[in-house]
């Protein structure tokens, strides 16, 4: 696991570390990661999506994990979504994005370099189920929802038009349609969005950094408390009660179950920039999860 933290676990967080310390030295501003994040919204993580449905081998499949993981995910999501809105009164698309980070994991860029350090190339198949449905359905839907409850004014009128240019609505079909197509599909838009969305990962830790370098880390809500401890403790633990109710293999049990245990993903950081959300809480929920994230992972792979 020591090998594990020094590549790839460090390295990537010195994205965000980079971020941070050029938002201190007065090098970045806040302005400066509102338009990187445009540049992620629009381009790199629809890019990422596009190729992260077109290549999952859904033929390899194992459904009852798939929908052990996926059904587990919807409740916390909605549950933590309802526990903050009502109980905190926090405002509902914080509260909604909020939920979504207590339930979306920072798969792709965490967690699946540990697995395939840990047992080889195969691991991101049964990972590859839990991603094309948090890419293709979770992220997408929660885009729309928040997009709709923050529309005011003239942007009610026009959401027909806001939602037809939002990129979230194509890039899951045409990932589904490159996928269908297989070799037929033309080789040059999946590397266009292997090479583009390739960037997801840096741009949004990058902004991740400058975000927390404008924000106390000494102040922490209830709210960020109540995701992480969600997002650690109770997503692995349902998800690990209800596989063995299911008929699935040890391998896609074992990579599924290191999958819940992971840290908040960076994407509900992203949308909630995009929509003018505030991200502090949102912002630390991810860091501090992943920190912890650390130990909960080195218990797993012990």
């Amino acid at each position: 696991m020591l090998q594990t933290l020094a590549d790839p676990i460090l390295p990537v967080f010195l994205a965000l570390v980079t971020g941070y310390a050029l938002r201190k030295g007065g090098v970045i501003e806040s302005a400066h990661a509102a338009a990187i994040n445009k540049f992620a919204f629009y381009l790199a993580v629809p890019a990422l999506i596009v190729s992260v449905v077109g290549k999952a081998p859904i033929g390899d499949f194992e459904w009852a994990a798939v929908g052990v993981y996926f059904a587990v995910q919807m409740t916390l999501y909605l549950g933590t979504f309802a526990l903050l809105k009502i109980v905190l009164r926090l405002p509902t698309a914080e509260a909604l994005l909020l939920g979504m980070a207590a339930s979306f994991v920072n798969h792709v860029f965490f967690v699946l370099p540990i697995a395939e350090r840990l047992v080889g190339p195969d691991a991101g198949v049964p990972m590859a189920g839990l991603v094309m449905l948090d890419a293709g359905v979770i992220f997408p839907a929660t885009v729309l929802a928040t997009a709709l409850l923050t529309a005011t004014g003239d942007s009610k009128s026009g959401m027909a038009g806001l939602i037809l240019k939002n990129p979230f609505v194509y890039a899951s079909p045409i990932g589904i349609a490159l996928g269908l197509l297989g070799d037929a599909a033309p080789s040059g838009i999946m590397t266009f969005a292997e090479f583009a969305g390739a960037s997801a990962a840096p741009v949004l830790l990058f902004t991740l950094g400058v975000t927390l370098a404008g924000s106390s880390l000494a102040r922490i809500g209830p709210e960020v408390w109540i995701v992480t401890a969600v997002k650690l403790l109770v997503h692995p633990a349902l998800v690990g009660g209800l596989l063995t109710l299911v008929t699935v293999s040890q391998f896609t049990t074992d990579i599924t179950l290191l999958v819940a245990a992971g840290p908040c993903g960076a994407m509900p950081f992203v949308i909630a920039t995009q929509y003018g959300v505030r991200t502090e809480a949102i912002a630390k929920a991810v860091l501090i999860s992943t920190v912890l994230s650390i130990l909960s992972l080195a218990v797993l792979t012990a």
